[in-house]
Parts: C-alpha cells; sequence; structure tokens
C-alpha cells in the first residue's frame, strides 16, 4: 500500500506540478516511510530539463519546504523538551551523539549525507537548545546542497528521455522521466531513500 503511494505520488507530479512536491517533500522531511523525497526532486528535475516545470518555482518549493518542515520539527522538540529526551530511540540516540560531536556541520550533513537522521536531529537540536540561528543557516545550506544537487542529477538525464520514449513506444516522457530517476536514485541509494526520503 505505501509502495503504491510513492508510486501514485510520482505519477501526480506531472500533473499536479509544484504542489504534489512540495507535499512529498514535507512528508519526507518529516520521516514519512517510503515518502521518496529526493526521487520526486530528481524527477522534477528531468521535468525543468523538459520545460514542463519553472526552475525558480521548483527549486523555491523544494527549498522552502524543507527548510520550513526543518524548522517545524526544530520547534517541536523545543516546546516538548522534556518528553523527546525521555525517548529512547536509536535513531534520536544516534542524532543527539552527532550534534554533541559536530554541532552546527552535524545539521548539514543530515540535510543530504546523512538524511535518515535528518528528522530526530531536528527534535533533538530543539529539545537541546541548539541556538535557532545557528541551525537556520546550517539547515540552509544542506537544504540548498540536497535540492540542487538532485535537481542538477535528474535535469542531466532529461536529454535522454526522447530516445527512452521512442524506444518504449507507449511511455510517455514522464513515465520515462520516472524510470531513470527511479534507476538512478536506487543506484544512488541501495535499497535505503533519503528522509523515506
Amino acid at each position: 500500500m505505501s509502495e503504491t503511494l510513492s508510486d501514485t505520488m510520482l505519477g501526480l507530479l506531472p500533473t499536479l506540478g509544484l504542489p504534489a512536491l512540495a507535499l512529498v517533500v514535507a512528508l519526507g522531511t518529516l520521516g514519512v516511510p517510503l515518502m521518496p523525497a529526493s526521487l520526486m526532486v530528481l524527477v522534477a528535475g528531468t521535468l525543468v530539463a523538459a520545460g514542463e516545470l519553472p526552475l525558480a518555482a521548483t527549486v523555491a518549493t523544494c527549498l522552502v519546504t524543507a527548510v520550513a518542515v526543518d524548522n517545524l520539527g526544530y520547534l517541536i522538540g523545543r516546546a516538548a523538551r522534556q518528553r523527546f529526551r525521555a525517548l529512547d530511540n536509536a535513531a534520536m540516540r544516534q542524532a543527539e551523539t552527532l550534534l554533541a560531536e559536530r554541532g552546527g556541520p552535524a545539521v548539514f550533513l543530515t540535510r543530504w549525507l546523512l538524511a535518515p537522521l535528518g528528522p530526530p536531529l531536528n527534535l533533538v537540536a530543539g529539545a537541546s537548545g541548539f541556538p535557532w540561528r545557528r541551525f537556520v543557516l546550517w539547515d540552509l545550506a544542506g537544504e540548498t546542497l540536497w535540492v540542487t544537487g538532485y535537481l542538477s542529477l535528474g535535469a542531466a538525464f532529461a536529454p535522454f528521455i526522447p530516445d527512452i520514449a521512442s524506444l518504449s513506444g507507449n511511455l510517455t516522457g514522464a513515465l520515462a522521466c520516472m524510470v531513470i530517476a527511479w534507476i538512478v536514485w536506487r543506484g544512488l541509494h541501495g535499497h535505503t531513500g533519503r528522509r523515506q526520503e
């Protein structure tokens, strides 16, 4: 069922455009399982290159959504300090250790490289009293790298879409974009996705 939800969301991107993209990025940033935010941004990159989505609005949608949801996690952590500190969760412990050892760079790295730790780190940062301004700066830097990296990678594959579409006959350009993006995403992430990403 969750796999079908992912497929449905990917299928809605060419039709619904930026609202579908914002929804998946938001859910992925919250850590909702099987919400392929990185894959969706990759597909968006192919659609931008094909002229189906506007570049500036696509970048802004991804970046503003991801940063806003990260800050929501931070604020929830700050508001519910004691509850989050009491949680005995492996991801929370890893995030807490990473934040204690690395500080701001931990926030930066969990936006793109160690992305599964991003949602718990947002909560931990808020609960631990990590300075909000520092959080926002490191968060913005990491999310900018994530968004531009995946959009660029998707755009790099856009020139191959017509060849794939002509070989496959009944596939639309959007479906071909999704197939290419899925292959690249799987290659980058193996069997684990960003933010369940």
